[in-house]
């Protein structure tokens, strides 16, 4: 696999300089997240482009037309299991109504990856609790329609596969089928909706047996054209497996030098009790290059323990982020409860320190 990752980096190069119309885009992020927990027990964890106790040095690299033809899109590992998992895209209407057209028609293959239905909701915290996808990662094909920004459709899937010889590569044994679709109407308001057969599931016990969600977002600043932001997202995800729903809603705003977004989360299971979710960010804009943010909520409102409190500091220069998180998490924190909470370092119970690097191009 590493030769493998190896000749498509050096094929991705000698494209663009075959190809002067050839953009080459990636992220490298590599790090370490240094725990203490209430105990005072310390351990050590990789923090890598996926946030905490994933591969380290995970490339995100991206390479396209200049007039949108098409796309290829390669993540790599390059410790564990050195997996490759990749993208390529296809714009059949460019292709044949011209690089100008306002009709664009994606045919695209996902290769150990997934599909991740369209969605309005503004994921302020970065949790992804509304996102559908399809199940593990598999080979799937999709097709992806959209007419300027008005209106996108999307339709994907796969059979399941047999696995092959390389232990978990290729490994979907279900196959899967995802449709969604995103209208933006207007300037500042956008709509969604979606179906996934079998996909991931993370508000039950992980039968997979499908899900739907539907979201709309309204951006009162953008709609008005002002200077300031202030907006509503909602969302609603129902699992059949699990017979759980999640309704979602965050309000957020900003102006120049503060941006807040407060999210709440609402889950309903068929059998149990509901499960109450809170987040708040508050990110501050004080200098060009300068991350600063603080951040803060719980899993489970009812749960005294399972709460979390962070913050953020970073500089950018050149494309290059040198960025630390302290973040301490209770210890009834339960990621499971709605889905990944993925700042900083919510998985490490106890208090946390997170240095890490990364380059963008």
């Amino acid at each position: 696999m590493k030769k493998v990752l190896v000749s498509l980096l050096v094929l991705a190069l000698a494209m663009t300089s075959a190809f002067a119309a050839v953009d080459i885009t990636g992220e490298v992020v590599a790090g370490y997240v240094f725990n203490w927990d209430k105990d005072g027990n310390y351990k050590a964890q990789s923090f890598g482009q996926d946030n905490v106790a994933t591969n380290p040095i995970k490339l995100n690299l991206g390479v396209a037309d200049e007039n949108g033809y098409w796309s290829v899109t390669m993540k790599g590992q390059f410790v564990a299991d050195n997996r490759l998992q990749g993208k390529f895209d296809v714009d059949l209407g460019k292709l044949i109504l011209g690089a100008d057209s306002d009709l664009s028609i994606k045919l695209g293959m996902y290769a150990d990856n997934r599909i991740t239905g369209l969605r309005a909701y503004s994921n302020k915290s970065g949790m992804n609790f509304d996102r559908v996808r399809t199940y593990e990662n598999g080979l799937w094909a999709n097709l992806d329609v959209k007419y300027t920004d008005l209106v996108e459709v999307q339709v994907g899937g796969g059979p399941g596969l047999v696995p092959g010889e390389e232990e978990g590569w290729m490994d979907a044994e279900k196959g899967d089928f995802i449709v969604s679709a995103l209208v933006k109407p207007i300037n500042g308001l956008a709509v969604s909706a979606g179906y996934v057969l079998n996909g991931e599931d993370k508000l039950g016990d992980g039968s997979s047996k499908g899900a739907v969600n539907a979201a709309a977002d309204i951006n009162i600043g953008d709609m008005l054209g002002t200077d300031f932001t202030v907006g509503l997202s909602v969302a609603d995800k129902y699992a059949f497996g699990a017979k759980t729903n999640l309704f979602l809603a965050t309000v957020y705003g900003g102006i120049d030098v503060v941006d807040v977004a407060f999210e709440y989360g609402l889950k309903t299971p068929e059998v149990g009790d509901m499960t109450h979710m809170i987040y708040l960010g508050v990110d501050l804009n004080v200098l060009e290059g300068l991350l600063l943010n603080i951040y803060g909520g719980s899993t489970n409102a009812a749960v005294g323990e399972a709460y979390y409190v962070g913050a953020n500091v970073g500089y950018t220069v050149s494309n290059v982020t040198f960025k630390a998180n302290l973040q301490y998490t209770g210890t009834e924190t339960d990621t499971g409860n709605f889905g990944d909470l993925s700042e900083g370092a919510i998985k490490a119970t106890g208090f946390s320190v997170t240095p890490s690097i990364g380059v963008t191009f």
